[in-house]
């Protein structure tokens, strides 16, 4: 079983593997779509009508759209959420196909908080950062293969910012995986440095954007429907955000999700921990940066968890990019496996118990799933629950 686990992503297994992931999400999206108070949707429908607001580009294009195609306007966004994760699978087919995984990369890579998560979490599905993740693959793959990167960053990442503000706590994976890739002379930091310019801008028309009565009513009149989700927390400030998230917490939550980030990041951490690459900037050079850069991005989920209801979902979002950044290092001999000592020790173990092994796998992969809000337990069996959610749907 493990063996065919290592060629997956070298067979036709995968194509099904997403093409089934992709099906089931247009149907679980289906019944979003019908679901007159769906978060997801709400997020989507935030637009200009009413002004400039935070997280309304994506919105006031499919309004600009549907000027000439004079669809329901929910109809329209659901397609366009379609539309998105047909392009999110695309680029994980592209970003993939053809590796051989180890042990290690299996547990990594059918984790239950990556590809399947959205499917046994639904109220992550087709949100916002889906758009950021295909943004990010597009950024690795241009960073191997051409020198427009600069232009890439002074276009997407400003765009996305328009899109969802969140993003702001994902772009040292941008930075990382530009520093880490080679020793970058001046003239590049310089010129990677300015293609941020953009972004900052827009962050601060960001910062200074907010709602107001009078623009929220003329939002709800250019959906004709009321405002709901998303779009009733545009006015809502950070504090605010912090205040709501600490007013239902508790202890145990913490510590459920304590463990679960230690459960999941483990063998990318230890991964880390034992390769000792190093960063250059210009002349300076930082040690052990794989091992501290990981860190910082566990504590940047954890601020992330300070502002934001949704735990499980910003869990999902900091692995997806970690595994991202894993297979990148990976697919271009960045990490060294033959001298790292974890991989060693998991190799070992693989080989020497096998039965064990199996059963670590199985159990991982298989028998539990992370929910999306704080105050909910783990979920269980995910493969059956999305089976019987299906079921229920039908």
């Amino acid at each position: 079983m493990i063996s065919f686990f290592e060629n997956f992503l070298k067979k036709t297994h995968f194509n099904v593997y997403l093409l089934l992931i992709f099906f089931v999400s247009i149907f679980l999206l289906s019944h979003k779509y019908i679901h007159p108070t769906d978060w997801t949707t709400s997020e989507w429908l935030i637009n200009y009508e009413g002004g400039f607001v935070r997280r309304g580009l994506w919105g006031e294009i499919l309004q600009t759209i549907n000027i000439y195609l004079n669809l329901e306007i929910r109809y329209l966004t659901y397609l366009s959420e379609i539309f998105l994760i047909f392009i999110f699978y695309c680029l994980i087919y592209k970003f993939f196909k053809a590796e051989k995984l180890n042990y290690l990369l299996i547990l990594i890579f059918f984790s239950p908080v990556f590809l399947l998560y959205p499917l046994a979490e639904n109220e992550a599905l087709a949100r916002k950062e889906y758009l950021y993740f295909c943004i990010y693959i597009t950024y690795l793959i241009l960073l191997n293969n051409h020198k427009s990167i600069y232009l890439f960053n002074a276009i997407s990442l400003p765009l996305m910012n328009l899109v969802w503000d969140g993003m702001i706590f994902y772009l040292i994976f941008f930075v990382f995986s530009y520093l880490i890739q080679r020793q970058r002379n001046k003239k590049e930091l310089i010129k990677f440095s300015i293609s941020f310019i953009p972004y900052i801008i827009s962050l601060y028309f960001i910062l200074l954007a907010k709602s107001n009565p009078i623009g929220l009513e003329k939002m709800c009149t250019s959906i004709n429907e009321e405002c709901f989700g998303a779009m009733l927390t545009l006015d809502k400030s950070l504090l605010w955000n912090i205040n709501y998230v600490t007013s239902r917490f508790e202890i145990s939550f913490l510590i459920r999700h304590i463990i679960v980030i230690c459960l999941i990041f483990f063998p990318i951490i230890s991964l880390f921990f034992f390769e000792k690459r190093k960063i250059f900037l210009g002349n300076i050079s930082f040690k052990n940066s794989l091992f501290y850069f990981q860190l910082l991005v566990i504590f940047q989920i954890f601020v992330f968890m300070l502002i934001g209801y949704d735990w499980g979902r910003w869990i999902n979002i900091g692995y997806t990019f970690s595994v991202l950044n894993l297979f990148f290092l990976f697919k271009n001999n960045l990490i060294d496996f033959s001298n790292n000592k974890f991989f060693i020790l998991s190799k070992k173990f693989h080989y020497e118990y096998k039965k064990a092994a199996l059963f670590i796998m199985v159990i991982y992969i298989f028998s539990w799933n992370l929910k999306v809000i704080m105050t909910d337990d783990l979920g269980s069996l995910p493969y059956l629950r999305i089976l019987n959610k299906i079921i229920d749907y039908l």
